[in-house]
């Protein structure tokens, strides 16, 4: 333990100010306040240098709380002013006798304040009323008395007056009335530790260079002053730099693979019409998905456009009989108006079907092309362990002639090989747009199974009709967030993204340094 010799040569300038007050003081206990008042020291700095002198153990902090009377908004009003029946007393004093409303002319008080006033005079038989006449008149212990006891209660409290035991009856009334009310207030209270009792009897005041300037070393001043002791060991707040997101890792990867494989990056709308989210890639306006349950619709706007009115019509003949695709459709009825709504895009997907819809179908572009995305969308589920209502898709789609099934699984192969996913293999599922479709799964070493990490197909004639595309067109897309959850071993995937996400973890997380995949 460091000598009282020592702790003073460690004690800054504004610390031994601080010292300097508690002695002139002289009390066991005080407050940050009344340093304040007896310094020129400004709040934050008697709070810094109290912190310090805590941690050298001069002083110790602890908190006091008690119930004080405040003035509620309601009574700041009469702060600067009397309360109505201080007013209506001393009108009276002055008139003796007079109609209540020649008072509220008078005054300029409400009716309410009034009849507040008028009854306080009357409990404390400072004044009498007339109902008949509707006069009030002040009676003999009224000009006996110049200021009301809530008057007086009030005015003690404004000035902050420590003793309020003569005025308990007052005080009642005046909350009763919603001018005062309780509030419980906690205070730091400062109390010397018997260390910090035996500096101050020290002589603790000494001249110390604080800090070296140009000015301390041309004086050659440290040859005569005690240069003041700084402790290196002393702990100092953890500073959390900047990092990079664990998501945000992950898409610079696929960016960068995407990129090498000569794909160009596209980008879309959140906000999107039903119509690119739906009806262009041939989902039925009838499907589970488009309900309420499963996306997010908006009131305003409530509606969107399509400017190509050719489209919507080449949309709604291959919706509801197939067009000239060989297809039978949908069989049902197909509505502009339901197409039109606005929503919250629920999968990349419509990305992809914008740039068919735009620069493929207007010739801005010719096969063959090869797009991806990286972006948000938003579905209406349940959160839990392994569902957000907000989350991260990533789509690739090729356009070029003599594309196949094998093609599909060759692009999937190279790209999920460069993300070190080397062990796959695929396994047929449904996609209402394409056909055939196939889910990807991998091997993980580490949880010992098969997992899904994407799902894959070959878009449906009907999809690609109302475009003029006859190119086969091949596609792929995994969710970020559930990748993540594998690499970096989460088990759940709210700690990664969304309001509940683990901001330690964030702050500490590891990029796993060996493949997980095989």
């Amino acid at each position: 333990m460091p000598s009282i010799e020592e702790i003073i040569l460690t004690l800054s300038r504004n610390e031994r100010r601080v010292l300097k007050v508690i002695s002139d003081i002289g009390l066991d206990e005080f407050s940050e306040e009344e340093i304040a008042k007896k310094s020129n020291l400004s709040t934050a700095e008697i709070a810094r240098s109290i912190l310090w002198l805590e941690n050298k153990g001069l002083v110790k902090k602890y908190q006091v709380t008690k119930d004080m009377i405040v003035i509620t908004e309601k009574g700041r009003r009469y702060i600067d002013l009397v309360l109505p029946e201080q007013k209506v007393l001393n009108l009276l004093k002055e008139k003796k006798q007079i109609k209540l409303d020649d008072v509220l002319k008078l005054l300029k008080i409400e009716p309410n304040e009034l009849n507040v006033a008028i009854g306080v005079l009357i409990k404390n038989r400072l004044a009498q009323l007339d109902k008949r006449s509707k006069t009030i008149k002040i009676t003999e212990n009224g000009e006996k008395i110049s200021e009301l006891p809530t008057q007086t209660a009030f005015k003690a409290i404004i000035h902050n007056k420590a003793d309020l035991s003569a005025f308990q009856k007052e005080i009642k009334e005046l909350m009763r009335r919603g001018l005062l009310r309780y509030e419980r207030k906690t205070q730091w209270k400062i109390k010397l530790t018997e260390l910090g009792k035996k500096v101050i009897s020290t002589r603790f005041e000494i001249d110390v260079i604080d800090k070296l300037t140009p000015e301390i070393i041309a004086e050659k001043a440290w040859l005569t002053k005690r240069i003041r002791w700084y402790d290196v060991e002393s702990p100092v707040p953890k500073i959390w730099g900047g990092r990079k997101h664990p998501l945000r890792l992950i898409m610079e990867k696929i960016r960068r693979i995407f990129l090498e494989m000569g794909f160009r990056e596209m980008r879309g709308p959140w906000v999107e019409t039903s119509f690119w989210n739906m009806d262009s890639m041939w989902i039925p306006q009838d499907h589970p998905a488009r309900e309420m349950q499963a996306t997010f619709y908006l009131n305003k706007p409530a509606k969107g456009v399509v400017r190509d009115k050719e489209l919507l019509q080449l949309v709604k003949e291959v919706q509801e009989n197939g067009g000239d695709t060989g297809s039978t459709g949908w069989q049902q009825p197909w509505s502009e108006k339901e197409a039109l709504k606005t929503l919250l895009r629920t999968h990349t997907t419509a990305v992809t079907f914008r740039v068919l819809g735009f620069l493929i179908r207007n010739k801005l572009l010719e096969p063959p092309v090869k797009f991806f995305t990286i972006d948000r969308v938003f579905r209406n589920e349940t959160i839990d362990w392994k569902h957000l209502a907000e989350f991260h898709q990533v789509e690739g789609f090729v356009v070029a002639k003599d594309l196949s099934l094998q093609s599909l699984m060759g692009y999937i192969r190279e790209f999920y090989t460069k993300m070190g996913i080397k062990k796959i293999r695929f396994k047929p599922t449904y996609n209402p747009y394409t056909e055939p479709s196939m889910e990807v799964f991998a091997w993980h070493h580490d949880v010992g199974k098969w997992v899904e990490v994407g799902n894959s197909g070959i878009f449906r004639p009907e999809t690609l009709r109302p475009y003029g595309i006859t190119e086969p067109v091949i596609a792929w897309g995994l969710a970020v967030e559930r990748l993540a959850m594998l690499i970096y071993e989460i088990e759940d995937i709210r700690k990664i993204l969304g309001p509940m996400c683990d901001i330690n973890w964030l702050r500490w997380y590891k990029v796993p340094l060996r493949d997980i995949f095989g």
